[in-house]
């Protein structure tokens, strides 16, 4: 066994290269928790975080990923943000969470997933 198989099995089903993707996306969650969630840059790490999920599995087979992939799971993934925000929006914002969502307010962040997924599906068929 060489060193670089057993790193290949200790990575798991994905490889080294999807297993690396993946934490990326685990990271940028870990990100949000810790710092994006107070700024209005708080739908990054679910643009990153959603683009890498898919991404990984294609990596771990030596495909490179097509642009689709990324584009419309980045934009489905901040949209989700939006959404995933909206009910704890007054929760929120008292106790000082300050991301994009929170600071558009409940109206404006509705149209922003809405756009958001209406972009992420085009993607998918633009770049299909």
């Amino acid at each position: 066994m060489t060193p670089f198989s057993f790193l290949a099995n200790l990575a798991g089903p994905l490889g080294i290269k999807g297993g690396l993707v993946y934490m990326l996306g685990i990271a940028f969650g870990l990100a949000y928790n810790f710092y994006f969630k107070f700024t209005p840059a708080s739908p990054l790490p679910f643009a990153i975080a959603f683009a890498a999920l898919p991404s990984c599995t294609a990596i771990s087979k030596e495909i490179t990923p097509p642009t689709w992939m990324w584009l419309g799971g980045a934009l489905l993934g901040m949209a989700a943000h939006f959404i995933n925000v909206i009910k704890d929006m007054d929760q929120d914002q008292q106790s000082g969470i300050n991301g994009l969502p929170q600071r558009l307010g409940k109206t404006k962040s509705i149209f922003a997933a809405a756009a958001l997924i209406a972009a992420g599906l085009a993607s998918l068929f633009i770049f299909n």
